[in-house]
């Protein structure tokens, strides 16, 4: 099913749904809402995908802005987490769009995940890392991360 196709067979409370959505940058929601509009037969999911990208395509004017990824920005996101980080970890992730790489605040105790702080959607990741290291410095805290060398090759990974 075309993008054109699905978006037309979307009942009108779904496609607000999906264009709030998609304004706010909630991509993978909106690709589930398109996927649980009712539409038959039901799209597949890679059609719903495509059409939640185009949609970021048209709406790209009103997208909600990023939030700031500066270090007194983010020194003042990790001042309101629950407890004072005990370390800053950047790591690599991968989505539909390409590589990202998430600064993330560990508390103590075994909290599991990371706080996110920030996130990047850059292929050169010298501005991320000299803010994560800066940030580190500034909080008093140690900088864990994938170094400077970019995200791990799946294959690499397994060997």
């Amino acid at each position: 099913m075309t993008p054109h196709e699905l978006w037309t067979a979307l009942p009108q409370e779904a496609r607000e749904r999906v264009d709030a959505l998609v304004v706010r940058r909630r991509r993978l929601t909106a690709t589930e809402e398109v996927l649980k509009a009712g539409v038959v037969p039901r799209p597949a999911l890679h059609d719903c995908f495509r059409l939640v990208t185009v949609r970021t395509e048209i709406l790209a004017d009103r997208l909600v802005p990023p939030p700031p990824r500066d270090v007194d920005a983010l020194a003042g996101k990790a001042a309101a987490l629950p407890g004072p980080p005990v370390a800053l970890e950047l790591e690599w992730d991968g989505d539909t769009q390409g590589w990202i790489l998430v600064l993330g605040a560990v508390l103590p105790g075994p909290s599991g995940r990371p706080h996110p702080l920030a996130q990047w959607r850059e292929t050169a990741w010298t501005e991320p890392l000299a803010t994560a290291r800066t940030l580190a410095d500034q909080l008093g805290v140690p900088l864990r991360g994938p170094g400077d060398d970019g995200p791990v090759p799946v294959d690499a990974r397994a060997e």
